[in-house]
């Protein structure tokens, strides 16, 4: 990710029509891996943010980006938990908080794949895992999960996405420590970014683009959040997937829309009963 301040351009809808033409009737994506033009996010925010390695076999592994929702529950993308083939990724344990700020180790006791979830296709929808911790997380506050009638309806509503992944130095150089950047996207049209059945796709996925900011292809199970005023800040999407033009400034980033799952969300994470 390279630095910027987010919010800084004006709104995509009104200064990048000639992005929005360029993603109409994208059929490919990737997994998500970086986040581009963001700022580090400052002291203070976003001390929900959870980051975790994952190891498949064969000795392959990476890293992944999730929300903590309730004090034992992390949201996430599938992908990050099932190789294509629908393999098994390990998780062990995860990192709650802002690394500038205190962050908490934890460790994973179960990992839940939502059954429509196609490890083969995960821009398909679908593309959510659960991480239940082994004990309640203490010190940093969930953000609850949207509901269907929390969903913002106007194009153009600012998201805010936070993540840890790869990134670049002023040399163009990849680097990876996973600090936590942070970027303003806006709400698109579905029918900007899908084709064929758009309505029925657009119950389960988000698309959501900025000028400059963007996500590329370890921050996949991303959190983007909704801010109103007066209102609780809220998990709208995860991040799911890009669609890739192959230049991070012109990528569109498809997003899982949380509030089509939340009884789901809801089944796995309720406490058990005494």
């Amino acid at each position: 990710m390279r630095s910027g301040v987010p919010g800084a351009g004006p709104p995509l809808v009104r200064a990048l029509p000639g992005l929005l033409a360029l993603i109409i009737g994208l059929g490919s994506a990737s997994s998500a891996h970086a986040i581009y033009g963001g700022a580090r996010a400052p002291k203070g925010a976003w001390g929900a943010a959870v980051y975790f390695q994952w190891r498949a076999a064969g000795g392959q592994g990476g890293g992944c980006s999730g929300v903590l929702i309730t004090a034992r529950a992390v949201l996430t993308a599938a992908h990050c938990v099932r190789t294509p083939g629908g393999r098994q990724r390990r998780v062990r344990s995860v990192r709650v908080g802002n690394p500038r700020d205190q962050t908490t180790q934890a460790r994973v006791a179960s990992v839940h794949v939502h059954p429509s979830y196609d490890p083969a296709k995960p821009h398909a929808g679908g593309d959510l895992a659960l991480l239940l911790l082994g004990r309640p997380v203490e010190g940093h506050s969930p953000i609850p999960i949207a509901r269907a009638g929390d969903d913002p309806k106007r194009q153009g509503t600012r998201l805010f996405i936070a993540g840890f992944g790869i990134s670049r130095d002023r040399r163009g150089r990849i680097v990876r420590t996973p600090r936590l950047r942070q970027i303003e996207q806006e709400l698109l049209s579905p029918f900007h970014c899908f084709t064929g059945p758009v309505k029925e796709m657009s119950r389960t996925r988000i698309c959501a683009a900025a000028p400059g900011r963007a996500v590329c292809p370890g921050d996949s199970g991303s959190p983007a959040t909704v801010r109103r005023p007066g209102a609780p800040e809220l998990v709208f999407g995860i991040v799911s997937v890009a669609i890739d033009l192959k230049v991070c400034s012109k990528t569109a980033t498809q997003l899982t829309r949380v509030s089509a799952y939340a009884d789901w969300v809801h089944r796995i994470t309720r406490p058990p009963p005494d």
